[in-house]
């Protein structure tokens, strides 16, 4: 079982503006805030979704076997299933209401049932606090290639967090995602966020042995290389599929990610997600075809001079032993202070009437090793 007091201090040391390293997407002595915005073209299905020979048949889920979930929780492939139907207990931490978070029973406001999980972070909080996470996690058994699924509503317009929820693998007595500007251990353990931005989609945010830094274009930590920025930081690698629709807000909709881990010495690790069932990104060997530039994978290839003709993904070598393997899940709506000031600043510059409130409803939560889908 995770150290909730050790989990809570490994949170704590993500760092301001880990989201928005320096000189993203220009050369050197390129502005801090040259990345790229959000592309709003690329394929039909969002950045490339082609038959991968690891997915089931159409229809063959987890929910398609158990309608409304029912009896889901005892399948073999489930490692954890949770409709906050019984209050807190499954999850490793909290085993309580805290002050950010509270487990509510109201059929009309559920996705399912009568419980449902309740996250609501406000700016009093954030003027306290330089640094708010509010999360819950368990640790499951470790598997080589696993799917996660939950439903999720955000009832206000406000900041969406800094970072979101988050996916980790290693060996046993590994605990350390959540680490900032810090390159994990091939044998050790690697982890992903999968995070919103302020235009409401969606993007992996990836730290593994060969992740590639944002000092330089071609992703390395040479002094001297081709748009050095003077110093070597490693940051989160970002995969976002051009082409999304926003997520809508105040109703529930369903997010499927599935993840799998590389044969030891070969990149043919994959990440993939589903919104309402329906296929958005796709990374594994051979797809999509793009282009990286610095910490980033654009799909379809970038505008940027220093940009390369795209090609195709080489695929993810996560892990360097197979003893590392996919171990825990948070649902973290992590927020700083100052990155949710330049994330209100820029929705109230749209217009927009912003809440203080930054609240975020989840139920029907499921970790297992075989597609799941959403609860029918």
């Amino acid at each position: 079982m995770t150290n909730p007091l050790k989990l809570t201090l490994t949170v704590a040391l993500i760092l301001a503006g880990c989201d928005d390293p320096p000189n993203a997407a220009g050369g050197a002595g390129a502005p801090a805030d040259a990345s790229p915005p959000p592309a709003d073209g690329g394929s039909e299905d969002g950045g490339g979704t082609g038959e991968d020979a690891s997915a089931p048949p159409p229809g063959d889920t987890l929910s398609a076997r158990y309608p409304d979930d029912v009896g889901i929780g005892g399948d073999p492939a489930v490692l954890f299933h949770d409709d906050f139907e019984a209050g807190w207990g499954r999850w490793d931490g909290p085993t309580a209401d805290t002050r950010t978070l509270h487990i509510e029973a109201d059929p009309a406001t559920a996705h399912g049932g009568r419980g449902y999980l309740r996250s609501t972070v406000t700016t009093a909080e954030l003027e306290e606090e330089t640094y708010v996470s509010s999360s819950t996690w368990v640790t499951h058994e470790r598997a080589d290639a696993i799917y996660w699924r939950f439903h999720v509503r955000f009832p206000e317009l406000a900041p969406n967090p800094h970072h979101w929820v988050r996916m980790a693998a290693g060996v046993e007595g590994w605990d350390a995602s959540g680490l900032a500007n810090t390159v994990p251990p091939g044998d050790e353990g690697f982890w992903f966020d999968f995070d919103t931005n302020t235009d409401d989609v969606f993007n992996f945010y990836v730290y593994w042995y060969k992740m590639r830094s944002g000092r330089c274009n071609d992703g390395t930590a040479t002094p001297g290389c081709a748009g050095d920025q003077g110093s070597t930081y490693y940051y989160g690698n970002v995969f976002q599929p051009p082409g999304q629709a926003p997520f809508p807000r105040d109703r529930w909709f369903c997010v499927e990610m599935h993840a799998r881990a590389n044969t030891v010495g070969a990149s043919d690790g994959a990440l993939a997600f589903w919104i309402d069932g329906v296929a958005i990104g796709d990374y594994r060997p051979g797809h999509p075809e793009g282009t990286w530039l610095r910490a980033e994978f654009h799909t379809g290839g970038c505008d940027f001079s220093a940009c390369t003709p795209p090609g195709p993904f080489e695929g993810f070598e996560f892990r360097s032993s197979g003893d590392v393997r996919f171990k825990s899940f948070v649902l973290d709506a992590y927020y700083e202070r100052d990155s949710d000031a330049r994330r209100r600043a820029e929705m109230e510059a749209r217009g927009l009437a912003v809440s203080d409130a930054r609240t975020i409803l989840y139920d029907d939560v499921v970790v297992a090793t075989e597609r799941i889908g959403c609860r029918r």
